[in-house]
């Protein structure tokens, strides 16, 4: 099953159906498969804790993605983050170019530190280490008070490339 970070941008007036567009763009873009099957978090601002657009999103998610699990992020932890995507005010504003982007990669590396994402990197079986990957770059609703982007962890290998088959040579 894919895992994927849905990372969340909103301003504070931001409702339900700004949260919706984003996410239709996403069904759009991606497969319905990818979609449906996937293990989704969402990483958001802890600072959006105490805006209404909180009760929003977390009324949307419930009836969206009832299953995912939810990232809280600092400010200082999307600091210096690069993102593909870049604003000149978001950049002035918190230090990275894009803030779902950036959401979406610090929830992807969150996840892979609490073991949650590639445990088999974090049980020392592999020898290459997962990395992080936009898999969708920062999309933004229709009303423009949401922006979302999507990462998923990739590139990591087992540390041996052989097998017991069961089978004596």
């Amino acid at each position: 099953m894919m895992r994927l970070v849905a990372g969340w941008g909103f301003q504070s007036s931001a409702v339900q159906q700004s949260f919706s567009s984003c996410w239709l763009q996403v069904r759009q873009a991606l497969s319905a498969a990818q979609v449906a099957h996937a293990h989704w978090a969402h990483a958001l601002l802890e600072t959006r804790a105490q805006t209404a657009a909180w009760a929003e999103f977390a009324a949307w998610a419930a009836e969206q993605t009832p299953d995912a699990e939810l990232v809280r992020c600092k400010e200082t932890d999307i600091q210096q983050v690069t993102t593909q995507t870049a604003s000149t005010r978001v950049k002035q504003r918190f230090g990275c170019g894009s803030v779902s982007e950036a959401l979406s990669l610090f929830g992807v590396e969150t996840l892979i530190q609490k073991g949650q994402y590639a445990p088999e990197y974090i049980a020392c079986a592999l020898t290459v280490a997962p990395q992080t990957q936009l898999v969708l770059p920062r999309i933004v609703s229709a009303d423009r008070h949401a922006t979302l982007a999507i990462a998923c962890v990739t590139g990591f290998a087992p540390a041996s490339t052989s097998f017991e088959t069961g089978v004596i040579s």
